[in-house]
């Protein structure tokens, strides 16, 4: 396993690593000029271009050299040719950029609290520009753009994540350790902090000879320069924690000056114990004191960051109310009144013709006597009281003996009870001037 911090082992940046012919040609230097061999420049920047990108990328790094590249792709002891032609190309298409042009782009003059290491060029390379010669140094730093402007972006949600939106402002110093994660290094750290200048997401400057960062408070919206707010709340949160380093110092001094007291105690020594807990009584002091300091010191800051939250709620009100009144602009209650009206107006024709086309006046044109109608209806009800209802034939069908027998029982009793009667009848009127029959009686006595 390869150890922390060594550079990765080359990888075959291609299938015909091991084709020597093919290879042969792609590690030999281009012609001088294209219009020799067009074919020649071309089929080498195709190939050694994107292959010194992506060896950059894999082995993360955001600068590159023509030496560095020659030694990524060393192969049985022959290092390619051409490669400054090739980092020729890839800067004129955009891709890379010079260090000291990429430094050159912004305001970096802070970049000598890092002793100028991009204004620090190889000799050689001095020598051969002065000399008016444009071929490129072995040692000439290129930045690699699209991986700088990554980095810088990571930097930056990290620095956002950690930073309070009210106070946006850090030192150099500090920033450098939040940083010194993502950064392999410090060359690193100023290539993301140019870019990020670049992109006006940050802001350097100065305080009290301080060096401190400026971070914009959102992607969109540009760093601003550091004001006397931004000054009052750095001083305040510096002296936060100057404090709070001198509250968690005296708070061990307490402890040590109480563990002193008791081991004093413990010997015998009753005077030491007693030195051991003046100390501790006068250290109780000055933390107390520091300790009322520190709470007036956070609670400024604390309201300074609700004033800045209040500002933007006043700020969102603000421009809703601005949305409000444009919308409400052409709208008054002089104009709803007199729309209500005419909506009641169109709504009141719109029964009136729909009661039209419903006909309910129709009747008016035709002569109709109500009491010449209510006599035609009683006739027609007379008429149907009149009328015989005919009912079909019953079916004869052969009758069970059951049935013929309940059938007859009835007609036995109505001629028993018929004969009956007409003793009785005779009795009643004197006629028979006797008794009734006993058999009469027992006809008329119901069946036990």
């Amino acid at each position: 396993m390869a150890e922390a911090g060594a550079e990765p082992e080359p990888l075959c940046p291609c299938p015909d690593w091991a084709d020597d012919q093919r290879m042969a040609f792609l590690f030999s230097a281009f012609k001088r000029s294209r219009d020799v061999n067009s074919s020649d420049w071309d089929a080498k920047l195709s190939f050694w271009g994107p292959a010194l990108l992506r060896e950059a990328a894999r082995r993360q790094r955001l600068t590159l050299t023509a030496r560095e590249g020659a030694s990524w792709f060393r192969r049985k002891g022959a290092v390619p040719l051409g490669l400054d032609t090739v980092l020729h190309d890839l800067a004129r298409r955009g891709l890379i950029q010079k260090e000291s042009c990429f430094a050159a782009s912004v305001d970096a003059g802070w970049l000598a609290w890092g002793v100028g290491l991009f204004l620090i060029k190889p000799l050689k390379w001095t020598l051969t520009s002065l000399l008016g010669n444009s071929s490129v140094s072995p040692d000439e730093a290129y930045v690699i753009v699209e991986r700088v402007q990554e980095k810088a972006a990571e930097v930056y949600r990290l620095c956002q994540s950690h930073l309070q939106t009210a106070h946006p402002v850090v030192s150099f110093t500090q920033l450098q350790e939040m940083c010194q994660t993502m950064c392999r290094d410090e060359k690193t750290f100023y290539l993301c902090l140019l870019q990020l200048q670049r992109e006006k997401r940050v802001t350097v400057g100065e305080i009290d000879g301080d060096k401190v960062v400026k971070f914009s408070p959102s992607p969109t919206n540009s760093a601003a320069a550091v004001t006397e707010i931004d000054v009052g709340v750095y001083q305040l949160v510096k002296c936060e924690k100057m404090l709070s380093q001198k509250v968690d110092t005296l708070s061990q001094e307490v402890e040590r000056s109480n563990e002193d007291a008791r081991t004093h105690l413990k010997a015998g020594k009753k005077h030491l114990a007693l030195a051991s807990l003046r100390v501790k009584r006068r250290t109780e002091k000055r933390l107390e004191n520091i300790e009322a300091k520190l709470n007036t010191i956070q609670v400024i800051l604390d309201r300074i960051y609700s004033s800045q939250t209040d500002k933007t709620v006043v700020e969102a009100y603000q421009a809703g109310l601005g949305a409000l009144r444009e919308s409400m602009r052409d709208v008054s209650v002089m104009k709803v009144d007199k729309l209500m009206d005419q909506i009641e107006q169109f709504c009141d024709m719109q029964d009136d013709i729909n009661q039209t086309l419903a006909g309910e006046n129709l009747d008016v044109a035709v002569a109709v006597d109500p009491d010449e109608l209510e006599a035609e209806l009683n006739a027609l009800l007379e008429g149907v009281a009149d009328e015989t209802i005919l009912l079909p034939d019953v079916p004869e069908l052969p009758m069970s003996p059951a049935v013929k027998l309940a059938q007859a029982k009835p007609e036995v009793m109505d001629g028993q009870l018929d004969a009956a009667l007409s003793k009785l009848s005779l009795s009643g009127s004197g006629l028979g001037g006797g008794a009734a029959s006993p058999r009469g009686s027992a006809l008329l006595q119901p069946a036990q």
